[in-house]
This record gives structure tokens, C-alpha cells and sequence, in this order.
């Protein structure tokens, strides 16, 4: 008898416990569309720069100097004239050349600039930034 008592006591428990548990699953809370720009600041598309490099790599050249090279592109549809800077750091110094290219509309150009670094100073401790304008 007592034992019959103590199974319906445990299932009553066990109902109860996980009662909660096995209820409806859960919703969605949480606006539903996204909230609207603050009124003195509307939201913009950035502009995206008609002049971008495309690809950069560095080698050493013939006399062991640090060679930096790569592409730049023309995304707009006008020839444009683009000044590639590059800046390398190496032994606590910085150097800076600069490398002048035109580009036609939806075309690529490449460009070489040669540091007076020595290529394995720099794979030491050299930092390498390329930008063009």
C-alpha cells in the first residue's frame, strides 16, 4: 500500500516539476523592424572610393632591397590619376616613396616602388602600410 502512495506522490512531483518545462514553446520577442534614424540624422550609404588597391605583395630585388609592388583600380567611369603612397617602418625608422599611376575607367594598373631597406631587415621587424589616393 505504501508503496502505491509513494509512486503517486513521485509522479505528482515529477508532473509538477516539469510542468513549467513542457509548456508551449518559447516566441519571439523584440521589435520587428528595424528602428528608424534619429531625425536630425538620417542614415547614409558610405561612398565608395573609385580608387582602391587592389593588391599589394613586397620581394626582395636584385641588390637585396626591399621591392614593394602591386595593382591599383579604377571602380569609376572616368580615367583617374592615382598617387600611391607607400610607408614601411623598419629599425625604428620610417620611409615613405610615392608612385604615380593613370588608370582608365573599370581597368587596373601596376606600380613598384624600391625602398632603401634591406629586404631581410625587414621580414625582422619591418611593418608595411600602402594607401592610394
Amino acid at each position: 500500500m505504501e508503496r502505491r502512495s509513494a509512486l503517486r506522490a513521485a509522479a505528482a512531483s515529477v508532473s509538477g516539476l516539469l510542468g513549467g518545462c513542457l509548456g508551449s514553446f518559447p516566441s519571439a520577442t523584440g521589435p520587428r523592424n528595424p528602428p528608424d534614424p534619429p531625425a536630425d540624422q538620417p542614415r547614409r550609404t558610405p561612398d565608395r572610393p573609385d580608387i582602391t588597391v587592389a593588391s599589394f605583395d613586397f620581394e626582395a630585388d636584385d641588390d637585396g632591397a626591399l621591392r614593394v609592388f602591386g595593382t591599383v583600380e579604377n571602380r569609376g567611369d572616368a580615367q583617374r590619376t592615382a598617387t600611391v603612397t607607400v610607408t614601411v617602418r623598419s629599425a625604428g625608422e620610417t620611409f615613405e616613396r610615392e608612385s604615380t599611376v593613370t588608370v582608365d575607367p573599370d581597368q587596373t594598373a601596376e606600380w613598384t616602388v624600391t625602398f632603401d631597406v634591406a629586404y631581410d631587415d625587414f621580414l625582422s621587424d619591418g611593418d608595411l602600410n600602402v594607401d592610394a589616393a
